[in-house]
């Protein structure tokens, strides 16, 4: 063997250099690895803050389409009250006729002798309050107004007997399913 060579220094070398490159690698390794999370973090939060973003817009849109759905419910709502109203007007509109047949019918119905002092009208019928002469006019008004179109069943409600006949007098009037035809030129 030989005794004067030291191959220690070499190996020494040799492993000072694996080690720095084993550092070297190391560190960047673990920049990369560091550089790698840091991108994946930014992705991440761009994503996040882009999701939000949208998540915002989503919510103005629903808040808009909820304030337009409000509006909508307004209008159909206000659209009810006025197809009621139309309906009211439409069928006071359909008994203008018959009110005024009715009374006009009542006007020639009326025997000498009797005088109303009240009239009420209710979706039923009409209530008359009068005084007569005598209660066979009042039985005559009662036969009358049964034989007309517009009138129906009458009721004497109340008589009060001294020097005139106080009463009450409750009349249905007729209703007929359509309303009437009005021609025109004709009152």
């Amino acid at each position: 063997m030989i005794s004067g060579i030291n191959l220690l220094p070499w190996r020494d070398e040799r492993r000072q250099r694996q080690r720095r490159t084993a550092i070297t690698i190391a560190v960047i390794f673990l920049s990369v690895t560091a550089m790698g999370l840091a991108g994946v973090w930014w992705k991440q939060n761009a994503d996040i803050s882009y999701q939000n973003s949208r998540n915002q817009f989503l919510k103005q849109a629903i808040s808009r389409v909820e304030r337009q759905l409000q509006e909508i419910k307004d209008i159909q709502k206000r659209k009810e009250e006025l197809m009621a109203r139309m309906e009211v007007i439409n069928r006071l509109q359909a008994e203008r006729p018959k009110l005024v047949r009715g009374m006009m019918e009542l006007a020639t119905s009326i025997p000498e002798g009797i005088f109303f002092s009240s009239l009420k009208r209710t979706p039923d019928g009409i209530s008359f309050t009068g005084v007569a002469q005598s209660s066979s006019r009042i039985s005559a008004l009662m036969e009358q107004l049964t034989g007309t179109p517009s009138f129906d069943r009458p009721k004497l409600d109340l008589i009060n007997v001294g020097e005139t006949q106080e009463f009450e007098l409750w009349v249905s009037s007729t209703q007929s399913g359509e309303p009437e035809e009005i021609s025109e030129g004709k009152p």
